[in-house]
């Protein structure tokens, strides 16, 4: 098996079923390729055969040189006491070990590298959220204005300036909430494309579409705390505006 960064950099064309030709101990061997894995741990290119093949093309016993050891627990103390014990082990039996590292430390390490692009989109996004709640103060001032008879009305058939107050918070929120059920599918469609095109840009793999129903609620809840902000000035204007102000505008 190939994993997807060596059929990128050396045999782009190959599929499965195919057949490469590998150098094994300084001599061209022919081998069978019958999968394609992608990695995205290390970001390093990979070959991967079995031991009684590897045997035979170096005319050695069989051997390996790599161990992946499945735990029953996959928190990292576990793991990583388990590295340590196996490491132990090898070592006092006399077979030297290069490393030892859990998957879970392997993915915080790939996560390393995207972490500062990730902070930049944040940064962006945050950027983009209160440049939206700007719009929505200056469109819910206007929209007061517009409707200064409206509420002077309502204050003067007895709605109580906490009502007025509510019914224009209310709206913001709204509108806010049908911002973000309009951006659903122009979102996800983004960030489909954003994975994929990190993903092949550095490991030559797309990255996983996952949603995070977690990070969803926590921007619903910041985009509803935001729009009350957003209209807190327009509410009190709207709540303190007395009859003769509404009858005096035209």
């Amino acid at each position: 098996m190939l994993n997807q960064i060596t059929r990128t950099n050396t045999v782009p064309d190959v599929q499965v079923g195919d057949t490469v030709q590998l150098f094994v101990g300084g001599q061209p061997t022919t081998w069978r390729v019958v999968g394609i894995v992608e990695e995205r741990e290390g970001g390093g290119g990979g070959a991967y055969a079995t031991a009684v093949g590897l045997a035979d093309a170096m005319g050695q016993p069989q051997r390996v040189n790599k161990l992946r050891i499945a735990t029953d627990s996959h928190d990292e103390q576990t793991r990583a006491g388990v590295a340590d014990a196996v490491n132990k082990i090898l070592t006092d039996a006399g077979i030297e070990v290069q490393s030892a590292a859990s998957v879970s430390r392997s993915d915080a390490v790939s996560e390393g590298h995207l972490g500062p692009i990730i902070m930049i989109l944040l940064a962006i996004a945050v950027a983009m959220a209160v440049v939206g709640c700007i719009g929505l103060a200056s469109t819910m001032s206007a929209d007061i204005l517009e409707r200064t008879r409206e509420f002077g009305i309502m204050h003067a058939i007895g709605a109580r300036p906490k009502t007025v107050r509510r019914i224009v918070v209310a709206e913001g929120v709204f509108l806010a909430l049908a911002s973000c059920l309009a951006a659903v599918i122009p979102t996800l469609g983004l960030t489909a494309v954003m994975g994929a095109g990190l993903g092949n840009l550095f490991m030559y793999a797309p990255l996983p579409f996952r949603v995070s129903i977690l990070a969803a609620g926590i921007w619903i809840a910041l985009v509803t705390l935001g729009a009350v902000l957003a209209t807190e000035a327009a509410a009190t204007r709207a709540s303190r505006l007395t009859v003769r102000e509404a009858l005096a505008y035209l």
